[in-house]
């Protein structure tokens, strides 16, 4: 555990250092069993394991997402974050478009249903919409937030893959 935290230490130092260059450049840091890379202008950090095992970080255009699903059309990713290990993976995408709550979830539902997922939740309160689907058998999951803005939505995808 203090081997990971000084990892993310260090690489949260790297991500400061590297305020303001350009993307070309990536700025790489191991200790010879854990590795810290991550672009020039910060805006991606990946922290790997010796056993291989990975995290990322990112803002701008930077989010991996599983090829089931795709970035809403016309979004701005405001952050996101991925992880993958032995025993599944998943990630979160935080973004604003300039689109209904009830767009961005159709759209969501529509890659689920694709996917095999069937829905598991779906609410809405307020100026928020949620929806979930699941499939058991593939072992994937899917969460939606989308929360009405003044120019559109603030939305959040979260998936898991076992």
């Amino acid at each position: 555990m203090q081997k990971i935290f000084a990892v993310v230490m260090i690489g949260t130092a790297v991500a400061l250092a590297a305020c303001g260059k350009k993307d070309e450049q990536k700025t790489v840091y191991s200790d010879g069993t854990n590795t810290v890379t991550q672009t020039g202008s910060g805006d991606h950090m990946t922290i790997t394991g010796s056993n291989g095992e990975k995290v990322e970080f990112g803002s701008g255009a930077s989010a991996k997402m599983p090829s089931y699903l795709s970035l809403y059309p016309g979004a701005k990713i405001t952050s996101s974050f991925t992880g993958q290990g032995k025993d599944g993976g998943g990630g979160v995408v935080t973004f604003h478009a300039g689109a209904a709550p009830a767009q961005i979830i159709a759209f969501y539902k529509q890659k689920a249903a694709a996917a095999g997922m069937s829905e598991a939740m779906n609410m809405e309160t307020g100026g928020t919409t949620m929806f979930a689907a699941n499939n058991d058998k593939a072992k994937t999951s899917l969460s939606v937030t989308a929360t009405k803005a003044a120019d559109g939505a603030d939305a959040q995808v979260t998936w898991s893959t076992k």
